[in-house]
């Protein structure tokens, strides 16, 4: 049965013209992604590489946020001209593809949310004076608080709309950006290595001292599995993707919330008039995923200069369990010591903005996986879905939290296959997805095409180098 060819919506006034200041009121899920990956993705692996690094692995920093930026839009670009998740046409190709991603997304969720939980747990013991890193209960306190933050953060996702959702990150990310970019400043950096480092790339290495300092955390992690790791995590990956996608389904730009269109084939009414409302409607996700990404990358190279200008002359790396987040308190303390309060609130901010976005989002990553599975699933409601995710989410990162004795060690694996090779192989995905599904006048431009498949290359290439590392370290 052919279906009638779609006509977009009108277009809103905010939208026409060219760039203003109003067209900013569109962004909002992409606060969700940017505060998904601030805690981990930049407060702690951003900081960390500079003081291994350098200024020297900023070119890493400005490859990731360009590449995944890229990578995101082209999916939230999907989403607009057609009402359908990239999930559900990739599954048409073959059914693999949702369940092998499903399954990676649940196999590394626990992982990254007890590694947040963690981290958080330690900020806590230093924020209330718990108990110091030496002492002998402050592995057990940390664990308590993880617990308690995986719980409250459960409880509020089960109960909050998803309109406070956006306001609350978009508060917390905009506080974030305000206080360390005032702190980079003031660390005076080299700004000349500073434009280097961003611009010059170059093949990572450790300096000797390294390795002599710590050799328990480095002596089998190669650089590039270390560097990888760090590009994985900043942006967040491709199970943080899926899921903000989905968050567009909230929204009304273009072919979303239309009456969905089925078959393989999209069909698109192909007058000019209706191509042009089209493209004006890519304007929306545009301005979120841009949004959401100069956030990212500002606040990447904050602190990437913090740790190579604070941390990196004195060969201090945050290596260790109990001393993640401790070292960086100088980026703060160096301005005032009454800082020191500051830095510890807005750290508790990130991470805990990191670990309440991340079950919604998660729990959405999941219901856009298993519903090109089958009819039967998608007739699930998905507050079930909501539920049945979060407990999974909560009960196995919560074991986990009781188990590990190393958090970093609990994302290595996420963030090299999720956030980098998987985000390479999505990219030429979406490239087949538009000279597949979509009319001539609304394909990719050459720039756009020719971006997205860099990205592919370097993703993968980056991604599947460092997995080759990392395996054989594990298996030596």
């Amino acid at each position: 049965m052919s279906q009638t060819p779609f006509q977009y919506p009108e277009v809103p006034e905010t939208l026409t013209g060219g760039l203003n200041w109003r067209m900013l009121r569109y962004f909002g899920a992409g606060a969700i992604l940017a505060s998904v990956t601030i805690g981990s993705g930049e407060t702690l692996m951003a900081s960390r590489g500079g003081s291994i690094f350098g200024y020297s692995v900023l070119w890493a920093v400005l490859l990731a946020s360009i590449a995944k930026a890229i990578q995101v839009y082209t999916a939230a670009r999907h989403i607009t001209l057609t009402g359908r998740h990239p999930l559900e046409d990739w599954a048409r190709i073959t059914r693999v593809i949702p369940w092998f991603l499903l399954l990676l997304s649940l196999w590394c969720f626990p992982f990254l949310l007890s590694f947040l939980a963690l981290v958080l747990g330690e900020i806590v013991n230093e924020m209330f004076h718990v108990a110091a890193p030496q002492d002998q209960n402050f592995r057990l306190w940390t664990r308590i608080w993880a617990t308690a933050a995986a719980i409250l953060a459960i409880t509020l996702t089960l109960i909050q709309g998803y309109g406070l959702m956006e306001k609350v990150q978009t508060t917390v990310i905009g506080l974030l950006l305000l206080s360390i970019g005032a702190a980079c400043l003031a660390s005076n950096p080299e700004w000349l290595a500073v434009v280097e480092g961003l611009f010059v790339p170059v093949a990572p290495r450790y300096g000797s001292w390294l390795i002599e300092k710590y050799p328990d955390a480095f002596e089998n992690r190669t650089p590039w599995v270390e560097i990888t790791a760090i590009i994985g995590f900043i942006g967040g990956g491709t199970y943080d993707y899926l899921g903000y996608v989905s968050c567009l389904r909230e929204k009304s730009w273009g072919a979303i919330g239309s009456p969905p269109q089925t078959g393989e084939a999209v069909s698109i009414a192909s007058d000019g008039d209706n191509m042009k409302r089209g493209l004006i409607w890519l304007r929306p996700p545009g301005i979120d995923v841009a949004v959401s990404f100069v956030c990212v990358f500002v606040f990447s190279i904050c602190f990437v200069v913090l740790g190579a200008s604070v941390l990196h002359p004195q060969q201090i790396v945050p290596a260790k369990s109990g001393e993640l987040l401790t070292h960086q308190a100088q980026f703060l303390t160096q301005l005032h010591p009454a800082f020191l309060h500051l830095y510890r609130i807005g750290v508790f901010m990130a991470f805990w903005g990191t670990i309440y976005g991340a079950y919604e989002i998660y729990w959405r990553t999941v219901y856009e996986c298993v519903r090109p599975v089958s009819e039967r699933v998608r007739q699930i409601p998905k507050r079930s879905v909501k539920l049945y995710v979060l407990i999974y989410c909560g009960v196995a990162g919560i074991a986990l939290t009781w188990l590990t004795e190393n958090p970093v060690k609990l994302i290595t694996f996420p963030s090299l296959v999720g956030g980098v090779l998987t985000c390479g192989l999505w990219c030429f995905g979406m490239v087949w997805l538009d000279r597949k599904l979509l009319p001539g006048p609304l394909r990719m431009k050459p720039p756009l095409l020719i971006a997205t498949l860099l990205s592919g290359v370097l993703l993968s290439a980056l991604g599947g180098k460092a997995f080759y590392d990392f395996a054989v370290s594990m298996i030596g």
